[in-house]
């Protein structure tokens, strides 16, 4: 088998794999529950330590939770 024929294979193979996505509805992008995010700054004694970014209500909760770990003061603001 020659290499054209070969990347002809190849492309056909893709273009059925397409074809099945397509016909499943599989191309569409989901809908995303939130599309906020939050922004969250821990500081100590005055002083910004780090900034992070959240992108959902766990992440958030782990970030508050590494804060007060650390015995940090921490900020959170909501970004739409």
């Amino acid at each position: 088998m020659d290499a054209f024929t070969q990347d002809l294979n190849w492309f056909e193979s893709f273009e059925r794999f397409q074809d099945q996505l397509e016909a499943n509805n599989l191309l569409k992008l989901q809908q995303s529950e939130s599309s906020s995010r939050y922004y969250v700054e821990a500081s100590l004694n005055g002083n910004l330590e780090w900034t992070e970014w959240a992108y959902n209500e766990h992440e958030l909760d782990l970030l508050k939770q590494d804060a007060k770990d650390c015995g940090y003061s921490y900020t959170v603001e909501e970004v739409d």
